[in-house]
């Protein structure tokens, strides 16, 4: 079996750099490009998205036009540009040779180098998985010798693990999404199936604001997402410490949620944050529901 790549947040990507996304949902796959091409556009690239099917290029980009880009600015502009490349025998003939004329012609236009994305469908690749693997290859050389990133997606509710094995190895690691906050205790990142936060290391009053930041992003998101709850999740698996103060905090949290008809869902709590939430009386505050972690 082959080993899985090693992560790469977007964030830290670099010139040469050919990552796989496989995602789970289509917030994941957003997030993570949004970030990839506004990143791009913010260093002076050019961003390509290669799109498998025909559409309007503002609806292609319309998931930056959600994260504040002015996705038809930057097209007109030249600063972004969609380009139709289904994943057949046809469409995928001669990949590494469109992506290396259109680096040059970025940096002919005056860009420091290129970005690009690429979806796979399953419903092409299907019968041509080879021709999906060699182009994959092809690619490689280009990423060595050129300025440009790239990013390759694959969709996880039609691609199986099976699948994507092969791809790994053609990749130099898996693209994730950025970290929402990282310091010395702290990281808090992103989670999408399901959604919420996931939080790693320590929580203290150095960094319990972050917390209280990032989980005012989280439940704006969560109220927006359509036929689901209005109930936002955080992973507290990884946490290996949260003071008294952090506790209280996202027990103010859930209260406000409850009045607004939603709630807080901590999963993964560990066995002595229950006992302090039990002592306190806090296990029982409306719109908060603790879920046990391992060992609980």
């Amino acid at each position: 079996m082959a080993t899985p790549s090693a992560e790469c947040v977007v964030g830290r990507m670099r010139t040469g750099d050919h990552l796989l996304l496989g995602y789970d949902t289509d917030e994941e796959r957003e997030a993570v490009l949004a970030a990839f091409l506004a990143d791009g556009l913010a260093c002076g690239h050019r961003g390509l998205v290669l799109t498998p099917v025909e559409a309007p290029p503002d609806v292609v980009l319309g998931f930056l036009q959600r994260q504040g880009v002015d996705a038809e600015a930057e097209l007109a502009a030249g600063r972004l540009a969609v380009m139709v490349r289904a994943s057949t025998e046809e469409g995928l003939s001669g990949l590494d040779g469109l992506v290396r004329e259109e680096v040059r012609r970025a940096v002919a236009d005056g860009f420091l180098g290129l970005r690009f994305c690429m979806e796979a469908l399953h419903a092409h690749a299907s019968s041509a998985l080879k021709t999906l693997h060699d182009s994959e290859i092809l690619l490689d050389p280009v990423f060595q010798t050129l300025p440009v990133l790239g990013i390759c997606q694959y969709d996880r509710r039609v691609f199986d693990e099976r699948d994507l094995a092969p791809f790994d190895l053609l990749h130099h690691g898996r693209a994730v999404v950025d970290h929402v906050w990282q310091d010395e205790l702290l990281s808090i990142t992103r989670t999408f199936e399901p959604p919420g936060l996931a939080l790693a290391g320590e929580v203290d009053d150095s960094n319990v604001t972050a917390v209280a930041r990032a989980l005012r992003a989280e439940n704006a998101r969560a109220a927006r997402r359509a036929q689901r709850t209005h109930r936002t999740r955080l992973d507290l698996r990884g946490l290996t410490f949260i003071d008294v103060c952090a506790l209280r905090m996202l027990v103010f949290t859930a209260l406000g949620l409850y009045a607004s008809g939603g709630g807080l869902v901590l999963d993964g709590t560990a066995s002595h944050v229950r006992r302090v939430m039990r002592v306190t009386g806090w296990d029982r505050v409306p719109g908060l529901d603790l879920e046990r972690g391992q060992g609980a």
